[in-house]
């Protein structure tokens, strides 16, 4: 859970896998700005309601396929929160306080096309799409247009010049190259050896003598990872094409 916008550890350890259990998701100071749209701010901690009302970003995202995607970074991650993702196109088009731009976001949800949430199954999927970047940019321009054309005077102030986002040489090269490798499942005690040879959004591609593999950060989110396991563990190489 968390305290402000302070990650803490489950005091019950009762989510080894995932992000929330119900306790920690309940007693989460930060979750109510989260989830909040803008124009009803509930009660929140000084330092989540610090940060709601600093600045944040509007953005529209593009990952290959006909979905646009609508989201707000914080200033400071700005650009990170969107290279976190891996869009094969997205752009900033506002700025303004976390309330305003969560409204700006409401709006692009519900009276465009744009959607607010995105799978990370489908995201993957994505990634191994054969949409061209300026097909991405087109439809993603194209719900620039509808915002600009539905967006109340009200928002005039926030609304500026498409930014475009320029992804890292990595991630662009990585995603050239996702559709023929395998991806790998994740399962308690598995142990992986392997270099790591690109990522994008939250994909890391592993190679091993076996050949290359892609492995979803996400599914190690709440596990406990062990980095440097002793030597007693590592009696014997596991390759990754053993998995």
């Amino acid at each position: 859970f968390r305290q402000g916008r302070q990650p803490m550890p489950c005091p019950r350890a009762a989510s080894p896998t995932g992000r929330q259990c119900a306790s920690c998701m309940a007693s989460d100071t930060f979750r109510p700005c989260m989830i909040c749209d803008g124009f009803a701010c509930p009660p929140l901690v000084p330092s989540a309601r610090e940060a709601c009302v600093q600045t944040h970003h509007l953005y529209l995202a593009s990952f290959g396929g006909p979905e646009v995607k609508v989201g707000t970074a914080s200033d400071p991650r700005r650009t990170a929160r969107l290279v976190d993702q891996g869009p094969l196109f997205a752009i900033r088009v506002a700025s303004g306080t976390g309330p305003r731009i969560k409204q700006l976001e409401h709006v692009a949800s519900h009276q465009t096309v744009a959607v607010e949430g995105m799978r990370r199954s489908r995201k993957l999927a994505l990634l191994r799409g054969a949409m061209t970047a300026e097909q991405a940019e087109q439809r993603v321009m194209a719900v620039h247009a509808s915002l600009l054309n539905v967006a109340a005077p009200d928002y005039d102030d926030l609304l500026h010049d498409p930014d475009p986002l320029r992804l890292p040489r990595l991630a662009r090269e990585t995603r050239a190259s996702l559709r023929a490798e395998a991806e790998l499942p994740i399962e308690e005690g598995c142990r992986l050896e392997g270099t790591v040879v690109g990522a994008v959004g939250h994909i890391a591609v592993l190679e091993d003598s076996e050949g290359r593999f892609v492995l979803d950060l996400g599914q190690l989110v709440g596990r406990l990872v062990d980095l440097d396991p002793p030597a007693s563990i590592r009696r014997s190489q596991v390759q990754l094409g053993l998995f």
